[in-house]
Formats: structure tokens, sequence, C-alpha cells
């Protein structure tokens, strides 16, 4: 128990109460100053649109050593649920509690008419909330970070109101228009989407300039400016890869020339059979025939569109190849400076693969009108281009969909805990964990005690995730972090899911479902594909009052106005 030990020994230094609220910052920094902080470092890693079955160590083919290497040396995580967008996740990562009351709960200028103005909707991490990165820096943590924010774009909102030092963000969804500059929607848009920590402008860049590498460059950057600083540090690597336009360097893009000719339908059965060889889904399941409304067979699209396709997926795989290059440097970096072992690291995705299709991607073309989306350049500077939904299924392995649906495809994320005081080496854990559990499990680590009621003259309201610190640890004795009748529900966009147990009732319009609740046994259905609510009434009724009551509990409000998409 010495990652624990070692922080509760600092606990009264950096608890935060009510009785508390005259301490300033400052004076607390001063304390920390005097004491030997022997806490961790974190470091943070989040992919954004990594398919959960992407990553070598998740049973795929493209290259991560890097990422696998920390799956080797720690935990990974099967059970693992982020929210089905983007800034959702992430207003649940740094608050620890759901995002309809994190401020979250409908994407930034897509609210309903009924939730625009409301409590949790604010389209940004609202003062209900204490920051992650806040709390960190106050307790005398050194606090940086480097990629993607989609929290907010306000001064009151910025990373730096969240508790960052230095920090350099795109500050919306995706990276306007390219991973190769930081222009924005339109020519000449420089600037409107990217902030550092000095002037509030986006830094010249280089011609070599590419998102990841940038981003990875940024962190480095920030942590070898102060690595003589006596103090912890917490670095938050959000990459923007490989979120639309899927790009890659040459170099990476061509690694992968020919390797996906064969099409997804056999991709996917491939990372089936090594998901079940590597002990990730029971020998007892079966990979789902449901297929994907929006996909066709492989062996039925005409030729040309095949070469189109898995040109696509060949991008896609350069640039998580490029991404797990990048998680490599850091790892170098933290091992040349001395302080990869006392680096707590952890790895994940903000949602599941996005399996843009239909007039969402026609959208996306026509916005870009002046892309060369020519099978030579699919993936490189100038295209606009996404991997659609047969890959994005693929990526989904064994589950079903994928980003923006409540289903497991939208939902499970893989998830890895590394380094510092995880004293598993080649773990896989297969209990249910979520988002909100990182927050607390991390301000435990550190010898925090998140605030009670108030907190920087605002009132606070209290995280309802929990911490999994202890499984950490070998100890003789099971832990387990959440009971089996706790409920757990997600919404957005009208779309509904709630998991109770093994069971998961999920409610989707067309194509993906038939507008009313469905019900799935995941102990033997992980993929969603029987449909269990007219065999077990009993249970669907059960699991309908489950999503009452997590609705009730977290200030869901369904939209009244028309289905959009971001």
């Amino acid at each position: 128990m010495r990652l624990i030990a070692s922080a509760a020994a600092l606990l009264f230094l950096f608890a935060c109460s009510p009785t508390e609220e005259s301490e300033t910052s400052q004076q607390r920094k001063s304390e920390v100053e005097q004491a030997a902080d022997t806490r961790p470092n974190i470091l943070l890693i989040v992919a954004d649109d990594l398919g959960y079955s992407e990553l070598g160590a998740y049973g795929g083919e493209i290259n991560t050593p890097a990422i696998d290497s920390l799956a080797e040396n720690g935990i990974r995580h099967t059970s693992f649920y982020a929210h089905s967008n983007c800034s959702p996740t992430r207003a649940m990562l740094f608050s620890g509690m759901d995002s309809h009351v994190a401020g979250l709960g409908a994407m930034f200028r897509f609210e309903g008419p009924n939730q625009t103005g409301k409590p949790g909707y604010e389209g940004y991490l609202n003062q209900d909330t204490a920051s992650l990165a806040r709390l960190l820096q106050d307790s005398g943590y050194k606090t940086y970070m480097a990629g993607k924010w989609h929290l907010g774009v306000t001064p009151e909102t910025l990373p730096a109101a969240e508790g960052f030092d230095r920090y350099f963000s795109q500050l919306h969804g995706g990276p306007r228009g390219s991973h190769f500059d930081l222009n924005g929607a339109k020519p000449g848009d420089t600037g409107a989407y990217f902030e550092d920590d000095v002037d509030r402008t986006a830094t010249p860049v280089a011609d070599d300039f590419f998102s990841s590498d940038f981003f990875t460059s940024k962190l480095i950057e920030y942590l070898d400016s102060e690595k003589e600083v006596d103090a912890p540090f917490f670095a938050y690597l959000a990459f923007s890869a490989p979120h639309i336009p899927v790009q890659a360097p040459d170099s990476y893009i061509d690694l992968y020339k020919g390797q996906y000719d064969e099409g997804y339908d056999l991709i996917r059965q491939r990372r089936f059979n090594t998901m079940q060889r590597l002990g990730l889904i029971s020998k007892k399941v079966s990979l789902p025939v449901r297929r994907t409304p929006t996909v066709k067979p492989w062996d039925q699209l005409p030729q040309k569109e095949q070469h189109l396709s898995s040109r696509r997926m060949e991008a896609y795989a350069g640039a998580v190849d490029n991404l797990d290059d990048n998680v490599g440097r850091m790892l170098d970096y933290l091992s040349d400076t001395g302080q990869l072992e006392n680096t707590l690291i952890l790895f994940m995705s903000d949602n599941g693969a996005a399996g843009f299709n239909g007039w969402q991607s026609e959208r996306l073309i026509e916005r870009f009108n002046n892309a060369d989306n020519s099978l030579e350049n699919l993936g490189r500077k100038g295209s606009m281009m996404f991997y659609g939904p047969g890959w994005a299924a693929a990526g989904s392995t064994p589950f079903y969909l994928f980003k923006r649906h409540m289903t497991e495809g939208g939902l499970r994320v893989p998830f890895i805990v590394s380094g510092y005081g995880v004293e598993h080496r080649g773990l896989i854990n297969h209990e249910v964990l979520t988002v909100r559990d990182v927050a607390p499990t991390l301000l435990e680590i550190a010898g925090i005690s998140y605030p009670v009621g108030n907190y920087q003259g605002h009132k606070v309201l209290p995280q309802t995730g929990k911490s999994f610190a202890q499984q950490l640890q070998k100890t003789d004795q099971q832990f387990t972090v959440h009971d089996a009748s706790e409920t757990f529900g997600w919404e957005l966009f009208k779309r509904r899911g709630v998991r109770k147990g093994d069971w998961k009732a999920i409610m989707l319009e067309a194509p993906f479902g038939n507008g009313q609740w469905q019900l799935y046994d995941l102990s033997v259905d992980p993929g969603e594909s029987q449909d269990l609510a007219e065999q077990e009434p009993e249970k669907l009724l059960e699991m309908q009052e489950a999503w009452k009551t997590y609705a009730a509990e977290n200030n869901v409000i369904i939209s009244n106005g028309p289905l959009r998409w971001p």
C-alpha cells in the first residue's frame, strides 16, 4: 500500500473543508514547499475517438508498442466506461461527477430549447465543480496540459481558470480542418481555436507541424522548463488524433499500404479472435452477427469503393501509430530525466470509434469543399477524411455501434493504468469502472480530500465517482469499487442507456433502434445483439425504473428540439 500510505502522510496539508475556506491557495502551497513532497507525478493521456480494439493490447494489429508496454507493466481494463462524445467525457473526467450536473448535459451550442440556460447545461465545466487540476494545483502540484480542451472558451473557463499553470490548448472539438496546421474552419482563421498561456494566441509553428507531434513536444517543453522544481507534476496530454479529419504524416500512412485490402469484416473477426486469446473476452462469447445498419458487407462494395475504404484505414492506422510513437517520446523523456519510476500513468480514449456516415460525412465534405480527397491524397494534408462506419464497427469489436450511441461500442473504451504504485504487471481487470472514478482516484493518491459544500467561494456538488486506488495494490483482500446494485446511466442527443449489474437497457432511434427500450444481458451478450425486452418484461421494468432514478438524481433533461449533430 506504499502509494496510498505516502500520500496519506501529507493528507493534513491538503485536505479542503468548509472550515478552511479562508486559507488561500498560496498559503497551502507554502506549506507544501516546507514539506518533503514525495507524492507521485501523474501523466494522464487521452486519445480522441480511438476505438476499443485498435491497440495491440486490445487485440488490434496497429503497431502500438509504447501503449502496449503500459498494459504489460500495469493494468488494462475491459469494462471502463466513458461517455459517447468527447466534451461530456472530459467534464466527467475533471469533475468526478455526471456530465448533466458538471455543465455538459448537452454539447456546447447543441442544447435543446428546454435545456438552454438550465444548470448543468452551460456548455462548459461549470462552477458547481472543483476541477481535478485546480485541486492538484492548490495542493502543490505543478500542472501542465497540451492538446484538446473542449470544456470552455471564455477566460473564466480556459485551462488556466481550471488549474493549469502552463497550457497550449485546442479549445473546440475537432482541429477545424487539419492536423497539419492551426487554421480554423475557413482559410485565414488562424488563432481562432488554439490558445497558449502566454498571450492567448496560437504559437507560430514550423512547416512540419502535426498535432500529435506538436502537443507532445509542448508538454515536454513545459516539463523540461521546470524539471528542477521540487514539486510533483500533473501533466495532461490530450491528443486530438485520430479525430476527424483522419490524417497522418506520409511516412506513417505508407507503413500500412495494402494491409487493409481484405476489408473490415475480416479485420473485425481477427481482432475478436485475438481478444479471446488475450483473455479480454470470454471464450463463451461469440462475435455478434448483427451488422451496423449503415455498413455494407465488404464483398458487396464496388472495387473502387474498397480501394478508397482501405486507404482510409491505412491513414487511420498511421495516425494511431504516430500517436503511439509520441506516447513513447513521453516515456523516453521521463526515463531520461529520472522521473519515470515516480510517475503514475493513465491512458484512455474519450469515447468509442467515430463512425461518421451518410449526411453527417457529406456535410463535412461540403464544409471543406476545397479538400483534396483523391485516393492518392486521402489522409494527407489538404484532405477531409473519416474512416467510416465499416472500420468504426471493426474498431468497436466486439461491441455494437460507435461514438454518439449509448451502446457498448460508443461507451466502452480502452483504459490502462501503469507506473508508480501499480503493483500488478499485465493484469486484465473486468470490473466496471467509469470516467467519473478517475478524479477521486487521483485525489486519493495525491492525499487530497475533496471539498465539502464550498470551494474558493462557490458551492460545489459532491463527486459521484469512486476511487479505485486500492485496486492498484497487491493485497489478499478482494476490493470492489462498484457493487452489482449500482446504477450507471448515460444520455445525449435523446439517446439513453442504463446499466445495473450485468443488465443494460438502451433507447436508440431508427435506423439503429426502434425508439423503444431494448434489453441486453452483457454477461453473455456484450455485443448487444439479442434484445430480451419481450422475454424479460420484469427485468425491463426494473431497468426502466433504474433509468428514472438515474435521470432524477443527475438532472437529465431530454431535449425537446430537433435531433442535431455537432
